[in-house]
């Protein structure tokens, strides 16, 4: 009787374990590597991932950058490169490669796309500065996009792969006046979410080709 109660206990804090790595693994991140190599032909630098990379959120939704993704860094606005330089050259490469891949396909919503954004560098070791100040430029610059599908207005008249894309009209000295502000480690999201809309000025003109 006591081998078997031992063997059924045995067996519970088994499945426990194998669950409870499962659940870290999934916070945990990244799965795989997206291994650029340059794209020699093309007239900006391009790279191309040799393999697939997946970014699991903490709330469960999926990232998947497939094999064969081509990536510029070009997903990222102006001001963001000016202040960290090349996403693609960044200390959280994996996070870039994964935003940059999500601005071209438009298989989630921009702000999604953003807000993972703000985890998966926490996750790659960036500081809660750093995260703070790429989200805030990402929301008050960043690229926002219809969800490629048949549900939205756009590809109700221009066909279900139509693409449509916007970004805030801003002044860059009102973003500018933020650096600092966001590099505060105690914002939250929803401050600077709110500091962001005092600051756009108009939603933007919506374009059917990439704007870069």
């Amino acid at each position: 009787m006591d081998s078997v109660r031992i063997k059924h206990v045995g067996l519970l804090l088994l499945v426990t374990l194998t669950l409870l790595a499962r659940s870290v693994s999934a916070q945990d991140g990244f799965e795989g590597s997206p291994s650029l190599e340059p794209i020699e032909d093309s007239f900006i630098e391009q790279y191309r991932t040799t393999s697939e990379m997946i970014y699991r959120q903490a709330d469960g939704t999926v990232w998947i950058t497939p094999a064969g993704s081509v990536v510029d860094g070009r997903g990222f606005p102006r001001l963001f490169v000016d202040l960290f330089g090349p996403p693609l050259s960044s200390h959280f490469v994996k996070t870039a490669v994964a935003y940059d891949y999500s601005v071209k396909s438009k298989h989630h919503p921009w702000a999604s796309a953003q807000n993972m954004v703000y985890e998966a560098m926490r996750i790659e070791g960036a500081t809660q500065a750093e995260a703070n100040l790429t989200f805030m430029l990402l929301r008050a610059t960043g690229t926002r996009w219809a969800t490629q599908g048949p549900s939205n207005c756009f590809s109700r008249c221009h066909g279900p792969n139509a693409k449509l894309e916007w970004r805030p009209v801003v002044k860059d000295g009102d973003i500018l006046g933020l650096v600092d502000w966001a590099r505060n480690e105690l914002l939250s999201l929803d401050e600077i979410d709110a500091k962001v809309a005092d600051v756009i000025l108009d939603e933007g003109p919506h374009s059917s080709i990439g704007i870069r």
